[in-house]
């Protein structure tokens, strides 16, 4: 019976472990809001919009869009649908438009692509019985 108290309350910490995610398969890029033009002066109620992209260049050569036309400051991604290369480096970038004038890209920001993909195991069957 002892056994049975002990190994119970371990397998239940297992299964909560086992559904709470150890790594998340969406990542966040995220910037600050654009407030003023490049002369300093205030943009005011005037609506920005972004666009993110990455590159496997710093100089964000060829980028790849993550993101287009948006108002919010970030933007969710996963590696695989963005087609990110694994194990490598790739450089992020924005840039805000306003009134239909675009600024430029951002500085570049360097982020290394984790090798390995996370693995999901699936969770143990519960509830066992005989029929």
């Amino acid at each position: 019976m002892k056994a049975r108290n002990i190994v119970l309350p371990a397998v239940l910490i297992l299964a909560f472990a086992a559904l709470s995610p150890v790594r998340a398969l969406a990542e966040t890029l995220a910037w600050d809001a654009v407030t003023t033009y490049t002369d300093g002066s205030s943009i005011g109620s005037t609506p920005v919009t972004y666009t993110a992209v990455w590159s496997t260049s710093s100089s964000l050569a060829s980028p790849a869009t993550l993101a287009a036309s948006i108002s919010a400051t970030s933007t969710a991604f996963s590696i695989a649908t963005a087609g990110m290369p694994r194990g490598s480096t790739v450089y992020f970038g924005v840039r805000a438009t306003v009134n239909g004038v675009t600024s430029s890209y951002s500085s570049a920001m360097a982020w290394a692509v984790p090798a390995i993909a996370p693995t999901l195991t699936p969770s143990s069957p519960t509830n066992l019985r005989l029929q």
